[in-house]
């Protein structure tokens, strides 16, 4: 048997210095003893790391019936709450997709780790960043992920021991005759309109489909493959535990789900927030602009919040069934990935872990969709079950922030937590989800005005949500808000203009003891520099591995361009500028190269 540290989930007992050791256990014995009976005594002690089952739900605000949604139709989510601890005041970073996830998965912040909106990978942002997924490989595990853990684009090879899948090909969710529908709505676009030839098809759709005939179906059924493949190796003498990462994208706009999982919903049910008003006296980049939706066929003249008009009872009575369907073909998925995960007996040596990468509005403040920093956008879903240390069918109302999972998996691990993370290890919550080991929870949200650029920096305490409005290049404060949450979770009032100076100094001395006034700046690390006055140029790339290259132009914004696919042993020219930009990496993630065109023509060899 291969010498593995002594921490299995069920065996962490001991301090979080222990928990923390790395390596194979030393005992000392006398010279008398047999070499035979030292492998004996020390394989004894030594036993198989902990499995990690992590699971991603996009756009999931905490509707489920374990959480007391009334509407919620999620008998595996609740399960899966039922032998988990489930953190009620658990908050994301970032409520957008992309800063979210990067800040989780790279264990930084986002104003360490420089990202703050969708377009930019993280890998611009710092290139040398480790991943909780790439740090468990550093330790023996095994890495494989399936579906949407990632954002713009997926995935980060550098983080997996396998190059992700592609799945099957799947069938239009959307009858035929739905083309046609929304050319004839995108041809109404003025010309200038940013929809104009992207317009996506209607917002919702039930088609009478298998699950397995849509995207995260089609998923569920790659990662149950694997998740069989990777326990049967773990229990080999020789093997390796695993970390299987499944990102599923419902209850992510479109709003598509088989139609069964409509018909478990009375849509009478949805009653529409018809009485939702904007939160007075707030800055006007506070609340965001329902954009999201207005991408959709269906929903091109999508109300503002501000609006004088607001989305029609029927519209919105769709929008939630079509959401709240999504979550329980979501469900339907997490039940067969925990009934694997039971029938291939691996559940007494996996931890696992479910989250949401923020929240969403279903009306609330006249909002529809994410990307603020009220409460409804920043709280998740997060369940954590680690067998024999947390407390099943516990609920911690500690306050939780998705930045601790990767200290806490590590512990749970029983490997080094590194330095860098900026997370709280939750293990103490998950042996006592009473006691308390966060004084306040961190979000912030970046917005874009007129021209000008603001950063909203968040604070969740047991009592407050404080909000500090500031310029995004100076530091300058801007605004203020504050939320009193004694008498409740509805952020309608904001008190910063009324409330107590003292309360206000002491609520703004805690939120710059962890973020700082100042100077940030958008461009990432790897940009180009523009291609303003400069020379025409050639770069080529050839691949002499064993598997494809992906090489995407970035821009002097930092965004990643169009892939272009470098086959093994394959070329590729491209016509291209001095002073632009490319980045290369292997489909194995072994590679990770920066290069530019120069005169004359550059060729790059990727070995």
């Amino acid at each position: 048997m291969r010498p593995i540290v002594l921490f299995a989930a069920r065996n962490i007992a001991a301090s979080s210095a222990a928990a923390r050791a790395v390596g194979l256990i030393i005992v000392t014995l006398g010279l008398g003893l047999s070499s035979r009976l030292v492998a004996q005594q020390a394989e004894a002690q030594v036993v198989q790391r902990p499995n990690v089952l992590f699971i991603a739900i996009d756009d999931l605000r905490p509707a489920t019936g374990s959480y007391g949604d009334p509407l919620a139709v999620t008998p595996h989510l609740d399960e899966l709450a039922a032998r988990s601890v489930q953190f009620n005041r658990a908050h994301c970073q970032v409520a957008v997709c992309n800063p979210s996830r990067a800040s989780l998965m790279a264990g930084r912040r986002p104003d360490n780790l420089g990202v703050w909106t969708l377009p930019i990978h993280f890998r611009e942002a710092m290139p040398n960043a480790v991943t909780m997924p790439q740090w468990f490989r550093k330790f023996g595990y095994t890495a494989v992920a399936h579906g949407k853990i990632y954002h713009n684009p997926t995935p980060d090879p550098q983080s997996w021991s396998e190059a992700i899948r592609p799945g099957p090909r799947l069938p239009s969710p959307y009858p035929k005759s739905v083309r046609d529908q929304t050319r004839a709505r995108d041809a109404l676009l003025p010309s200038g309109d940013w929809r104009k030839n992207r317009l996506r098809h209607p917002a919702t759709a039930a088609p009478h489909v298998q699950d397995h005939q849509l995207l995260d179906g089609a998923r569920t059924e790659m990662a149950i493959e694997d998740l069989r493949r990777l326990g049967a190796a773990s229990k080999r003498p020789d093997g390796k535990p695993f970390f299987l990462a499944v990102g599923y994208v419902r209850p992510h706009l479109a709003f598509i789900s088989p139609k069964k999982y409509w018909d478990l919903h009375d849509p009478a049910k949805f009653t529409p927030k018809t009485d939702a008003v904007v939160t007075p006296s707030t800055p006007r980049y506070a609340l965001s602009n329902n954009s999201e939706l207005s991408h959709y066929a269906d929903l091109t003249d999508f109300p503002k919040p501000w609006a004088d008009r607001t989305v029609s009872p029927e519209k919105a009575r769709l929008l939630m069934h079509g959401y709240y369907a999504c979550v329980s073909y979501i469900d339907a998925q997490v039940g067969k990935l925990m009934a694997a995960l039971d029938e291939a007996g691996l559940a007494d040596n996996t931890i696992v872990v479910l989250w949401s990468d923020h929240g969403w509005k279903l009306g609330e403040y006249r909002g529809w969709g994410k990307m603020s920093n009220y409460e409804i956008d920043t709280r998740v879903p997060l369940m954590i079950s680690a067998p024999g240390v947390s407390q099943p069918a516990s609920q911690s109302e500690d306050l939780a922030e998705l930045l601790d999972l990767y200290p806490t998996l590590c512990e749970l691990a029983g490997i080094e937590i590194p330095e860098f993370v900026e997370g709280i290890s939750l293990v103490p919550n998950l042996r006592d989800p009473s006691v308390r080991v966060k004084s306040a929870a961190y979000s912030q949200y970046y917005r874009r005005l007129n021209g000008q650029q603001f950063m909203g920096y968040a604070m969740r305490t047991d009592t407050h949500r404080f909000v500090e409005w500031r310029e995004f290049e100076t530091g300058k404060v801007t605004e203020l808000e504050l939320y009193d949450h004694t008498a409740g979770h509805s952020e309608t009032q904001n008190i910063a203009g009324s409330a107590p100076a003292a309360l206000i100094d002491r609520l703004t001395e805690k939120l710059l003891a962890s973020h700082p006034r100042r100077t940030l700046r958008m461009t990432p690390a790897i940009h180009s520099k523009g291609r303003s006055g400069r020379a025409v140029a050639k770069i080529s790339f050839s691949n002499e591995r064993s598997v494809a290259v992906y090489v995407y132009p970035i821009s002097s914004t930092g965004r990643r361009g169009k892939k272009r696919t470098v086959a093994p042993t394959g070329d590729v020219t491209i016509d291209s500028y001095v002073g632009a930009v490319f980045v290369v990496e292997s489909a194995d993630g072994k590679t990770y190269e920066v290069h530019s065109p120069s005169l004359p023509a550059r060729k790059v060899v990727v070995k």
